[in-house]
């Protein structure tokens, strides 16, 4: 056989045939293989063996289907006849003598033996194996060497080896030990123990792939536990090496295989990879944990063995324990989740749907046994249902593939459903499940509708309803449903439903586990998220409390929800007291709580953008940036199928703020643009999609370029939801950033109805933090502009006590110069002490903050008001070098402020040339700025005026 067999098509075929008559086959026969006479021969070859009783134990794997030839019960032994010659105590092979023997099997005979050429004593145990096993004696030697030279505690080691009378032999290391299934069994091991041995297995083989070894035959009697607890791996002697050879030959120095443990490939006779002991190791972990295979192809005839191998899906392994006689090794509450979906994705019959490495494997295992998700969790569902459909084509592509559409997730867990009934028409009970979700067969089923005509909503509520009553006997299963339909929920927008749907989940997970359990905690946690987010925080600490109290009592079995308790208590902190000691010290935790139990958990990279978040918060923008860069790189380095859009989406989304103040505002666009292609693709038209082009059109009418501006905020507006439901709503905060537009242009009467009511909104939901003082700056600058000094006022003194809790807040100091200039306008000699503060305190400020540039320049007007020119000319050329330091976003019409401001010091002086060429390019400015007829123009024109007078 070469890799290029056919061997998906053979499978389609041979089960055609063997759902026929034997009389129709011959016919069916030849209209399957066509024109293939490699099909043709390996489907005979599987048909002729279908109905005998032989086993093929002990036949080469290297030997195709076709190639074994027609089985009889004249048959020679494999160990009778010239090929094979067994040893006889006190024989002598090479340095060693025969003692006794050991056992024997596909390969050959092992045997117990002495040092017997006087250089030192040592038994060892050596093998004998047959000469047909091995297809070039010249690759064998070879490949003994590099077979020696492995160097692992966990390995056997090969000590010598040759020929003896024309037979190869290898000598390697004697083990005292029984199978590590054995040694757990008799010694009571728990799960932790198990998973302990399994990981030091997994070290062991990894060990060998990376030396390019590939082992082929692992089993529990090739992985034996000394009396020490030692584990060791028998049998590298025949193993394969993992060489680029011509296609079709796999470079095979020995091809046993044990068929309960031998991946489908090795059963067809295909090439073998990493992935093949993949498969074998989470079959031996399936039994090391269930205390029994699920099943057993030993003694099967061939055809029927390969078609159980390419076609059967092993149960999940709680299911099979749970199903076992007897007490299983480990409780079944500890093997469902994700431990079910380690295994599961370990024995795909795919290889490119396994576990791609052993490291892989152990690091799901190690994530499991810290609480983190597992890789193995993505992507099975849709796995599972791909297979089912595979093998019933015709039942479900009639009816159920649109429904799986809709359903999403929902599917493909009913193939669980489907092997829990045990029944014979399988098929039958998985398409009635998956069509009564929408059929009339369902009670709740809408009779007045077509079924074209119901909503996605009222599937999901059909669904949600049936999933207590017929799962209630199932809790792994039940609780997985409600997790799936609570994420449906929340991505159509019913944070309502979702919350009910989880409420069931946590109830379902409590009667099942009790409450001191992960799933538990961990379905508490993300109650404690929704409260937080809809402003009940009364109700969320009320969580966290309680969650902290269940952590303690669930000790190191929930050790890995920890993170995810500091990060809610900092995320609700944030809420509360953004950017104070208290919300610092609570992210200082949650990241080091992350670093100890999660670093590469999901979360981790949420954790990381909420301390860069609070940091530029305090003004840290530097620290603030590093953070977000961890982010990113936590992000990148996350597995493919853990990179959700989701977070990608709000990780850059989060970071413009920090680009935009640190001055890097090309990055800072190609961060909107880049979510804002993320969100249209992965989202559709929702709220990431019109907040990344709020922001990049405000970024492009702050720098001036307000044509482009008015098309981005034009293509938002068409966008934007009416009626938002809350003043929290993000087409709120779009509109928030639309109205300031009008605010910069000079435009202020077109931003106030919007303001006014959004601020009267804010105040019956409680104030809404950031959100109420954002509305208090811009409304107090709308009143200005518009000559309403006192309301002005009182604007501008509630957002200054909103801002107080963190007076470094950039945002803060920027509201504080604009404080500045309107009591200087208003005559209020305040003014002064405002400039003074900020001029005193600027430092690096001045890079991030237009805060300085407004206090030298509000300085410079005081002066000449004062009549102290000489002062005024200083304070004036302050403020322009102060200026060219600011690195941050900011609205550019402050250079056509301090232009005006220079061109009225200059008339002062006696300059008239200097300040009329100081007006001019502030009107010019203004004019590509401003909306026709803004203050600014008008000072513009007034400046103009004065200079040519």
């Amino acid at each position: 056989m070469t890799a290029k067999t056919n061997w998906p098509h053979i499978e389609a075929a041979l089960d055609q045939l063997l759902d026929l008559p034997t009389s129709s086959r011959s016919a069916a026969l030849l209209r399957l293989a066509g024109d293939d006479a490699i099909v043709l021969a390996e489907l005979r070859t599987l048909l002729a063996q279908a109905g005998r009783d032989e086993t093929w134990l002990d036949r080469p794997a290297s030997l195709s289907p076709a190639a074994l030839g027609p089985v009889d019960g004249t048959a020679p032994s494999p160990f009778n006849g010239p090929s094979f010659n067994g040893l006889a105590p006190g024989q002598r092979v090479g340095a060693y003598r025969v003692i006794a023997p050991i056992g024997r099997g596909g390969m050959g005979e092992v045997y117990r033996a002495e040092r017997a050429d006087g250089h030192f004593e040592q038994q060892v145990a050596l093998k004998l194996i047959r000469r047909e096993a091995v297809e070039h004696i010249d690759r064998f030697q070879a490949e003994r060497q590099i077979l020696a030279r492995l160097d692992h505690p966990a390995i056997t080691r090969i000590l010598d080896g040759g020929l003896h009378d024309g037979q190869p032999y290898m000598v390697m290391e004697l083990v005292e030990g029984q199978p590590i299934t054995a040694w757990c069994r008799d010694r009571g091991i728990g799960l932790d123990g198990r998973l302990t041995l399994f990981l030091a297995v997994c070290n062991a083989v990894a060990y060998a792939h990376r030396n390019l070894i590939v082992h082929r035959d692992l089993k529990p009697g090739n992985v034996l536990v000394t009396p020490q607890g030692q584990v060791k791996l028998l049998d590298f002697g025949i193993a394969k090496r993992i060489v680029s050879g011509e296609e079709g030959d796999p470079e095979t120095l020995l091809a046993p295989l044990t068929p309960g443990y031998a991946a489908p490939e090795q059963l067809l006779g295909g090439p073998v990879s990493t992935a093949t002991d993949a498969y074998a190791l989470g079959m031996l972990l399936y039994e090391l944990l269930a205390g029994a295979r699920p099943w057993t192809l030993e003694g099967m005839p061939l055809a029927l063995a390969v078609r159980a191998a390419l076609q059967e899906v092993p149960p999940p392994l709680s299911q099979f324990a749970a199903r076992s006689d007897g007490a299983p090794p480990i409780p079944v509450k500890d093997l469902t989740g994700d431990l079910d979906a380690i295994v599961a994705k370990a024995l795909r019959k795919e290889p490119s749907q396994r576990y791609q490495t052993v490291d892989d494997l152990t690091r799901d295992v190690q994530r499991m046994r810290q609480g983190r998700p597992v890789s193995a969790r993505a992507g099975s569902r849709l796995y599972v249902m791909g297979r089912f459909v595979k093998r019933h084509r015709l039942p479900i592509a009639a009816a159920g593939l649109l429904t799986l559409a809709i359903l999403g997730g929902l599917g493909g867990v009913t193939w669980q459903y489907l092997r829990a009934q045990q029944q014979a028409n399988r098929a039958e009970t998985i398409k009635n499940f998956v069509l009564s979700l929408y059929s009339g067969r369902d009670p709740g089923f809408p009779k007045d509708k077509n079924r074209r005509d119901v909503t996605a909503e009222k599937l999901l509520d059909l669904g949600a309803d049936r999933i207590g009553r017929e799962f209630s006997g199932n809790p792994e299963l039940e609780i997985e449903l409600y997790t799936l339909t609570a994420q449906l929920y929340e991505a159509l927008d019913d944070r309502d439903r979702a919350a009910q749907i989880i409420e069931k989940k946590v109830a379902a997970a409590r009667e099942a586990y009790g409450e001191a359990t992960p799933i538990v905690i961990d379905a508490m946690l993300a109650q404690c998220a929704d409260a937080w987010r809809a402003g009940d925080l009364a109700a969320a600490q009320r969580l966290l409390d309680k969650t902290d109290v269940l952590l303690r009592a669930a000790g190191k079995s929930a050790e890995g929800i920890r993170p995810r308790w500091w990060l809610n208590k900092a995320q609700m902190l944030s809420k509360q007291e953004a950017g104070s000691a208290a919300h610092l010290a609570a992210l200082d935790e949650t990241l080091k709580s992350f670093e100890r139990y999660a670093p590469d958990h999901l979360f981790h990279v949420t954790a990381l953008q909420a301390a860069g978040l609070a940091q530029a918060q305090v003004g840290n923008f530097e620290k603030s940036a590093a953070l977000f860069q961890q982010a990113l790189d936590h992000f990148n380095a996350l597995p493919a199928a853990e990179q959700d859009n989701d977070t990608l989406i709000t990780l850059l989304y989060n970071q413009v703020s920090v680009l935009q103040r640190t001055g890097r505002l090309d990055d800072a666009r190609k961060n909107l643009e880049r979510v804002s292609a993320l969100a249209l693709e992965s989202q559709g038209v929702s709220a990431p999609y019109w907040m990344s082009l709020a922001q990049l059109a405000r970024m492009l009418e702050l720098r001036g370029s307000r044509a482009e501006a008015m098309a981005q905020f034009a293509k938002m507006l068409e966008v934007l939801p009416s009626n938002p439901p809350s003043p929290a709503d993000y087409s709120n905060i779009a509109r928030l950033i639309h109205a300031e537009r009008f605010i910069v242009e000079g435009a202020a009467a077109e931003a106030l109805p919007f303001l006014e009511e959004f601020e009267a909104r804010l105040m019956t939901a409680g104030g809404l933090g950031a959100t109420a003082r954002r509305v208090h700056a811009l409304l107090g600058q709308a009143y200005d502009q518009l000559g309403r000094p006192d309301q002005a006022r009182g604007e501008f003194q509630k957002a200054l006590e909103a801002y107080a809790a963190t007076p470094a807040n950039p945002e803060a100091q920027d509201l504080r110069g604009r404080w500045g200039w309107f009591l200087m306008d208003q005559g209020d000699p305040g003014a002064a002490g405002v400039f003074d503060g900020i001029v005193a305190e600027a430092g690096p400020m001045a890079t991030v903050s237009i805060a300085p540039t407004l206090a030298w320049a509000g300085q410079a007007r005081l002066a000449l008001a004062s009549g102290n020119v000489a002062a005024a000319k200083v304070a004036v050329d302050r403020a322009f070098a102060v200026y060219q330091q600011l690195r941050a976003l900011h609205d550019v019409r402050i250079h056509t402020t301090l232009l005006l401001t220079r061109s009225a010091v200059r008339l002062a002086a006696g300059d008239r040339t200097g300040a009329g060429q100081d007006a001019a390019l502030a009107l010019a400015d203004a004019q590509r700025t401003d909306a026709v007829g803004s203050p600014v123009i008008r000072q513009a024109r007034d400046a103009v005026a004065a200079a040519g007078a």
